[in-house]
């Protein structure tokens, strides 16, 4: 019940948050996109790539005092390969430790511009239904049904299927605060839909690593 309530106050503070909150930090860095950190990722490297990457962080608003006062952000990814970019808002979580350290723990959600999912053209999907199909295809449909396979295929090795266009965003970073107006941080993420967002679609997933400059208010 907690967590259906903190993805709903995700989603609305990701809409609202710029009209009411107070900015106390700007990210700005860079990432490795599609490393498989979790186990949980495309398994594949179909994505290996390099992304920027930021975020606005607000104060803690009053309302979310009953979730352990997270701060609000904004956020988001920009792949500079043409691979999966995404953005989106959500709650973050820190605890600070050993004087300068912290960890931070964020969970939104996020829209991305990748594949859903890479379907087969409706004759290579005949074949894969029933074999036998193929042996009748003329001359014409077998040129077809061999170009279409090719493209499916590759769509299947270089494609993450994320199976739903909002996904899941959680995140941890480790980071050290060295003055009052900067920190630096590095984190890990992983983006999916988890199979809550929808059902029956891929669940292909996407981790990423990365690094941050910070710049507080």
């Amino acid at each position: 019940m907690i967590f259906k309530r903190l993805l709903i106050a995700a989603g609305v503070i990701a809409i609202t948050t710029p009209a009411y909150a107070q900015v106390s930090e700007v990210r700005l860095g860079a990432n490795f996109h599609d490393i498989d950190w979790t186990g949980l990722g495309s398994g594949s490297d179909k994505e290996r790539s390099i992304a920027l990457n930021g975020e606005i962080v607000f104060e803690e608003p009053e309302f979310l005092k009953w979730a352990f006062s997270p701060q609000p952000y904004l956020g988001g990814a920009l792949n500079l390969e043409g691979e999966t970019s995404y953005g989106g808002g959500g709650l973050l979580w820190r605890q600070t430790f050993a004087e300068n350290f912290y960890l931070d723990f964020s969970l939104g959600l996020v829209v991305h511009d990748g594949t859903i999912e890479a379907r087969p053209s409706a004759i290579v999907q005949s074949v894969i239904d029933d074999p036998t199909v193929q042996a009748g295809l003329s001359e014409v449909e077998r040129a077809q049904f061999t170009q279409d396979l090719a493209e499916f295929r590759n769509r299947q090795s270089t494609e993450i299927d994320y199976g739903s266009r909002v996904l899941f965003r959680e995140q941890i970073a480790i980071g050290y605060r060295w003055s009052e107006d900067w920190s630096a941080h590095i984190f890990v993420e992983h983006l999916s839909h988890g199979n809550i967002l929808v059902k029956n679609r891929p669940n292909e997933g996407l981790d990423t690593l990365g690094f941050r400059l910070s710049r507080h208010f």
